[in-house]
């Protein structure tokens, strides 16, 4: 706002959404409090995709040198049937105007510590173990209540803290709760193979994908998208035998990787779900960001794209708004329906891999979503 806060805005989630946006407040000369429930304050260390809009909003907050550095950028998708028998080459739409690559896969160990990094550095005030208890509105501020026992007055409290969002269920309890899509999301990290020097993909029988994607000179990820009637779950011992099991089909490079398979301790397993909360994403001075509000399924490697979008979006409300409560619809409205579809695309896409129709493309809206996020959020 073009005033100061009268508090600190309190960030609930150590996360993409919540690191990024600590970044941006800061940098806006904002006092920042952040909590994170978990104390160890680590993630699961597979890789991720940073497509051209989330390198813009990194860039945003100083960071997308660095990331692309920790990285392996990239600018083509190969697509192939099961067998390994190529079927296209699609080039993915870039901001080489803005000087940035089409996308950049990365570890998401490797993220986390240069955002926790820079959220550090920036001065952010980070408290670990910990979350919100309970938030009451108040004339001037948001008074909360913490785990531990403390309490706290905030000019905002941003609920940055996933699909699982305590943030959510405590101001928006009409919400509906995530929702399983039918699918279910492989992934284990391996020495990079020469060959693989973009996104790898193979599309198989029985509603199965699987890829290959560098996220540094040295590494890759596999992945494995493949449907899972009823969300059954997945003992962690048996892991390896369930994944080769869905993987024994796949040609091409996917046997070769299959040979670097972990133990069941390298292998993450997650049930897709998926989430979108009605605008507005405000309620008083709580607001949210992220899964919390936006939670998509991998088809478009948008996830981290949408997150660190929030994170930029909100604290230039927040920094241009004559009040808090239009910075806080203004951030709405430029978000929900780009992150809308984003979600929707998704889910059709997954829907279709389970459910074939005549006549549908699903590279075909990919590219299409994705070009469409080329425009600046």
């Amino acid at each position: 706002m073009k005033k100061p806060l009268n508090a600190p805005v309190l960030i609930v989630g150590g996360g993409i959404a919540g690191l990024a946006l600590g970044i941006a407040l800061r940098r806006a000369g904002r006092d920042v409090e952040l909590v994170e429930l978990n104390s160890a304050w680590n993630v699961y260390g597979v890789g991720i995709i940073l497509q051209a809009n989330a390198l813009r909003a990194l860039r945003q907050i100083g960071l997308a040198d660095a990331c692309i550095a920790a990285g392996f950028p990239y600018a083509v998708s190969l697509h192939h049937e099961e067998n390994g028998q190529p079927q296209a080459a699609r080039h993915k739409p870039s901001l080489l105007d803005e000087g940035l690559p089409a996308s950049c896969g990365i570890l998401r160990p490797a993220l986390h510590n240069l955002l926790r990094d820079a959220a550090l550095a920036a001065g952010v005030q980070v408290r670990l173990g910990i979350t919100v208890a309970d938030i009451r509105d108040e004339s001037d501020a948001a008074q909360v209540s913490f785990t531990d026992g403390s309490q706290g007055r905030y000019s905002v409290v941003v609920g940055a803290d996933g699909i699982r969002s305590h943030v959510r269920t405590l101001r928006f309890p009409e919400a509906m709760p995530p929702r399983f899509t039918g699918q279910g999301c492989w992934r284990f990290t391996l020495p990079r193979s020469a060959e693989v020097s973009s996104a790898v993909m193979y599309h198989g029988r029985q509603a199965r994908l699987a890829g290959l994607v560098p996220v540094s000179p040295d590494q890759m990820y596999l992945l494995l998208l493949s449907e899972e009637p009823g969300n059954p779950r997945m003992p962690d011992a048996e892991l390896p035998d369930l994944l080769r099991d869905r993987l024994q089909h796949f040609g091409g490079q996917i046997p070769a990787a299959m040979a670097h398979m972990p133990g069941p301790e390298g292998i993450v397993y997650r049930p897709l779900e998926t989430q979108l909360v009605a605008a507005p994403w405000h309620r008083g001075r709580v607001v949210l960001a992220g899964d919390a509000a936006h939670a998509t399924t991998p088809h478009m490697a948008q996830g981290a794209s949408m997150a660190l979008e929030d994170a930029v979006v909100l604290a230039d409300s927040l920094d241009d708004a004559d009040s808090l409560e239009s910075a806080l619809q203004s951030y709405s409205l430029r978000r929900f329906d780009r992150c809308r579809r984003v979600v929707e695309a998704s889910v059709q896409i997954g829907q279709w891999q389970m459910r074939p129709e005549p006549g549908a493309d699903p590279l075909a809206l990919v590219r299409e979503v994705a070009v469409e996020l080329m425009r600046p959020a």
